[in-house]
């Protein structure tokens, strides 16, 4: 197997700017694993980890990642 790329990430701010939505609701919808796009991991320390894939998250919103990138 040869190596990996880095995967490409943006924060649940970048995304809710992009949808019009504020970050919180782009947490909450994380954490309920109702985006495609990402996922939310609780630590033990109950602080919470988010991960958005930025070309799904693209995807999602229907943008061509040739032309655009946020």
């Amino acid at each position: 197997m040869g190596e990996l790329s880095k995967v490409e990430t943006i924060t649940p701010y970048e995304a809710a700017k992009a949808i019009g939505k504020n970050a919180e609701f782009v947490r909450s919808g994380l954490k309920q694993n109702r985006f495609p796009f990402g996922t939310a991991v609780e630590s033990k320390s109950g602080n919470w980890n988010y991960i958005i894939i930025k070309s799904k998250f693209l995807e999602w919103i229907g943008v061509d990642t040739n032309e655009k990138t946020i």
